[in-house]
């Protein structure tokens, strides 16, 4: 054949399986009816559907749902009020999924909701959510806020309305509410209602603690999956402690082993970095 025809033939080829699992996808966001409905507009705004796939050939699902709601075309008022139920999946410990989603939801405005399930196989979490509503949770805004935990989009799928699952693929991830510590060479002092403290460590190193009153510390040491890889506790009280943090540790989570609450009125923390 000629080298020519045959690469005409490729690229044709290759638009039209891209044009396909654009064509599916969109369809499955939205819903058959209203696809049929609106699919004059629908052609005309992913006219190039090139455009929606990056360099590997992997649709950009989030690009879709950006282009979709730009366009009026992302539906997500329910005929009436009903149950939600979303689920979100990503390599990644329970904890640290569970920790993001909840973040996410509480600055979309949900503070309480229910998790109906949670798996962990190998080193997947699935988490399920259901909320009581009349609305669909926006994917757009989603995929913004979980972007920003370092989250990002590597799928979603629509059952229904009702029925909504997200998959991720995990960057670096960033954990609500943690503090991020780097040797400065003088106490950094927070406050913490709760009296749970999370320290993002960027070093390794030795980390110094204060508190007054005297506290029983209770320390616990996670990578960056928000697995645990150390733990300990001092039952006699104290003023001050330091400990060392391996190689390997993201997190460090600082509580008092009886009642966290003794710590609410705050600590002073010192990174003292390793590397030289």
């Amino acid at each position: 054949m000629n080298p020519l025809k045959y690469l005409i033939l490729f690229i044709s080829t290759a638009s039209l399986l891209f044009g396909g699992a654009l064509e599916d996808k969109i369809q499955n966001l939205i819903g058959d009816r209203f696809y049929l409905t609106n699919r004059n507009f629908i052609d005309r705004v992913f006219s190039n559907p090139n455009s929606f796939y990056d360099q590997q050939g992997n649709l950009q699902v989030r690009k879709v749902l950006q282009t979709l709601k730009a366009n009026g075309l992302l539906p997500l008022k329910f005929k009436q009020p009903g149950t939600l139920r979303v689920s979100f999946e990503a390599q990644s410990s329970p904890l640290l999924l569970l920790k993001t989603i909840q973040s996410v939801l509480s600055l979309m405005g949900y503070s309480y909701v229910m998790v109906l399930e949670m798996e962990h196989k190998q080193d997947w979490s699935k988490a399920t959510f259901g909320f009581s509503t009349e609305y669909a949770l926006d994917p757009t805004l989603l995929g913004e806020l979980f972007a920003k935990k370092g989250f990002d989009f590597s799928d979603v799928k629509r059952d229904d309305l009702q029925n909504w699952h997200y998959a991720f693929q995990v960057r670096t991830p960033k954990l609500a509410n943690a503090t991020t510590i780097i040797p400065t060479g003088h106490f950094r002092a927070l406050k913490e209602i709760s009296g749970e403290y999370w320290l993002d460590m960027a070093y390794s190193g030795k980390l110094s603690i204060i508190a007054n009153p005297d506290w029983q510390p209770q320390i616990s040491f996670f990578d960056s999956s928000l697995q645990m890889r150390d733990f300990i506790y001092e039952k006699n009280p104290t003023s001050k402690i330091s400990v060392s943090i391996p190689d390997g540790v993201r997190f460090v989570k600082i509580s008092d082993m009886q009642n966290p609450i003794v710590l609410k009125g705050g600590i002073k923390v010192l990174l003292e970095s390793s590397k030289h």
